[in-house]
């Protein structure tokens, strides 16, 4: 038993620590195999986005969508999902004066899947830029999306680069170091994967292009529509392309409680894309659905991998293991310390930041079993509360 729990312990680890490494070892470099990007023929692009209350950062998002240093034709599509702020008399004034903007007022509350599919019938574009309302553009950013694409003819979907802003703000009581910490993670990790091996696994979705042909309606009530829509691809042998120069800024989340919500929300929109995939996932191309499960699948499962460890580690009858009992006062230790992290005591203890980076993991290891559990009750609305918004 305790071999079988030292097992799952390591199963564990591997998407957080030996993966990335594995990948960037033993594969190669495909992407000096593909063709020069051209500066001709640029292809015409859409940017879609869902809006719901976004006055905060809704001007800010167009500015930097209408500066965009894009050679080819680009228009901007907005769905307003029943906003009752400021949100449709910006889009309002912003269409009054720009030919290039165009929005819609969805009649009921609708979810950001039911509004991309209504935005996506509504143009024809040949590439269209999927994003979030808080996801401000680089300049180039539309044209090294579009760079990548023309690199590699193999791929219909490009994912984007996303970093933080705001990370000055807040800092004492904050977690936008540990936030950006992951998300540095995930990049390196998307960035070997398409280096190495051709795919990334999964695209930002509040940055990545599809190809209008690879496009698929988005199943009602999906909450990470960028997942269904790039593993579509790749079950089809296509590529999911990473760009690193392809970038946008996020506002950085300052509140675990707004941002352990948005995780618990993700990960049931992840299991919701499992579930959804689970007969077809295994007819990836090998090296894809190696990806798959050393970058996603693993770390999804690392909450129940951790406790069917403890649970085995316990050893059989009411005698327990020494490696059980250890392991059991340890995963006690680290509840308790969560919980009192979550009755008010991080700013006291923002001094050792050892201690808050592994209570960030903690917590986005809790919201990957609640999304879990929440995937198991049932429930496909889809609609959405935005976490509060800053522009600066």
């Amino acid at each position: 038993m305790e071999a079988i729990a030292w097992w799952l312990w390591s199963l564990a680890l591997v998407p957080y620590t030996l993966f990335p490494l594995v990948v960037r070892a033993v594969g190669r470099d495909r992407r000096a195999l593909e063709v020069p990007p051209s500066n001709e023929n640029w292809p015409s692009v859409v940017v879609v986005f869902a809006a719901y209350n976004e006055e905060a950062v809704l001007a800010a998002k167009l500015d930097s969508l209408l500066s965009q240093d894009y050679p080819g034709e680009l228009e901007v599509w907005v769905g307003s999902d029943l906003s009752s702020d400021q949100t449709d008399a910006i889009l309002t004034e912003y269409a009054a004066r720009d030919a290039r903007v165009h929005w819609i007022r969805m009649e009921s509350r609708s979810g950001k899947a039911k509004i991309i599919n209504r935005l996506v019938a509504e143009t024809q574009s040949d590439w269209i830029v999927g994003t979030d309302a808080n996801i401000l553009f680089a300049p180039d950013c539309t044209r090294e999306l579009m760079r990548e694409a023309q690199r590699n003819p193999k791929a219909s979907v490009v994912g984007g680069s996303l970093y933080y802003r705001g990370m000055d703000r807040n800092a004492a009581a904050s977690i936008a170091e540990e936030e950006r910490w992951y998300m540095n993670w995930e990049n390196f990790a998307k960035r070997v994967e398409y280096e190495r091996t051709g795919c990334a696994m999964g695209v930002e979705g509040g940055l990545y292009a599809i190809r209008r042909d690879a496009f698929r309606p988005i199943p009602p009530g999906t909450f990470m529509e960028d997942f269904f829509l790039s593993f579509s691809a790749m079950l089809r042998g296509e590529h999911v392309a990473w760009s690193l120069t392809a970038r946008g800024s996020e506002d950085v989340s300052h509140d675990s409680d707004q941002e352990f919500r948005r995780k618990v929300r993700i990960a049931h929109g992840n299991w919701q894309n499992i579930g959804r995939f689970a007969g077809s996932m295994w007819t990836l191309r090998p090296s894809v659905l190696a990806v798959f499960i050393g970058h996603k699948l693993l770390r999804w499962l690392t909450p129940l991998l951790v406790l069917g460890g403890i649970i085995l580690g316990l050893g059989p009858g009411p005698e327990w293991s020494e490696l059980g009992q250890r392991i059991w006062l340890l995963f006690t230790a680290l509840a308790v310390y969560t919980l009192l992290l979550r009755a008010g005591l991080a700013a006291a203890l923002n001094h050792v930041p050892g201690l808050r980076t592994l209570h960030h993991l903690l917590l986005m290891n809790l919201a990957l079993a609640l999304g879990f559990v929440r995937y198991l009750r049932g429930g496909t609305s889809g609609i959405w509360e935005p976490t509060p918004r800053t522009h600066g």
